[in-house]
């Protein structure tokens, strides 16, 4: 039931960015369609991974969950689904900001990873 609730928040806050934006992005419809995935098909990603694809400063969406596996070593700003105990801990440890979905959706410099 939490899960759910989680997710139908992650979802209506694309659909209220969607509708706000005039030029309709494919980002966000993107972004939709990967969030709106069962839970057994969604995006799984490990910090191993963030760390060799992001740089400093960037600002990072994942439609799924972040894991713990592996380290950070750059500074970003990260929205998740999700985030494993691990992870949060790794990344606050090392100075990245966890945000909302909602805080990134707008912003032309935000990257998807998957």
């Amino acid at each position: 039931m939490k899960e759910n609730t989680k997710i139908n928040d992650w979802t209506n806050s694309i659909d209220k960015a969607m509708s706000a934006s005039a030029d309709k992005s494919k980002k966000l419809s993107y972004l939709l369609k990967l969030s709106s995935k069962p839970k057994r098909s969604r995006v799984c990603v490990n910090l191993r991974k963030l760390s060799r694809y992001a740089n400093d400063n960037d600002k990072i969406i994942v439609p799924g969950k972040v894991l713990g596996s592996g380290g950070m070593a750059k500074k970003i700003t990260i929205a998740a689904m999700d985030f494993s105990s691990d992870a949060v801990k790794k990344l606050k440890s090392s100075n990245c900001n966890i945000v909302g979905v909602e805080s990134l959706l707008n912003d032309k410099t935000a990257r998807i990873i998957i």
